[in-house]
């Protein structure tokens, strides 16, 4: 009885063995990396720099923002004012500790956080748009929220 069951597996075996291995200079399912742009494209090969890594915003993202249907009243709760070293949240304050300036348009600002009694960490992306008058914010670490685009203030 083990023998029936044994012998047809043997022979799958063997026969497994006796196939032509793969050619090791064309392997199976493997993907050739490509470049990608600094946009997120596809490249021609060039490799997108590294981000500059500084201590101050850059200028284009310095002023009063708020949120695009705000009214830019000091006390709108989704008003901030960034300046070089530090950004001024309704009812926060953080302290720039690091800027990732990945291009004239794109940074990753870290903070020390300030406010309400509490003290915490916070990192956040800012994307500007071409014409320089709305930044839109996002979060790179745990903490998820909605993107709400800001608008430059007068």
């Amino acid at each position: 009885m083990i023998y029936r069951i044994f012998l047809p597996l043997v022979f799958l075996a063997l026969a497994a063995c006796s196939q032509e291995a793969e050619d090791p200079a064309e392997p199976a399912g493997e993907q050739t990396a490509r470049p990608v742009e600094a946009d997120g494209g596809i490249g021609d090969g060039a490799v997108a720099p590294a981000p500059v890594v500084t201590e101050e915003i850059p200028q284009a993202f310095l002023g009063v923002w708020d949120y695009v249907e705000g009214s830019c009243d000091p006390v709108s709760d989704l008003r901030v004012e960034i300046s070089p070293r530090s950004m001024q949240f309704y009812e926060s304050h953080g302290e720039v500790t690091r800027v990732e300036v990945d291009s004239p348009r794109r940074i990753v600002v870290s903070l020390a956080m300030e406010g309400e009694g509490e003290k915490w960490q916070m990192a956040r992306m800012f994307t500007l748009s071409d014409d320089g008058k709305t930044l839109t914010p996002e979060s790179v670490d745990e903490e998820q929220f909605e993107p709400m685009p800001l608008k430059k203030c007068e």
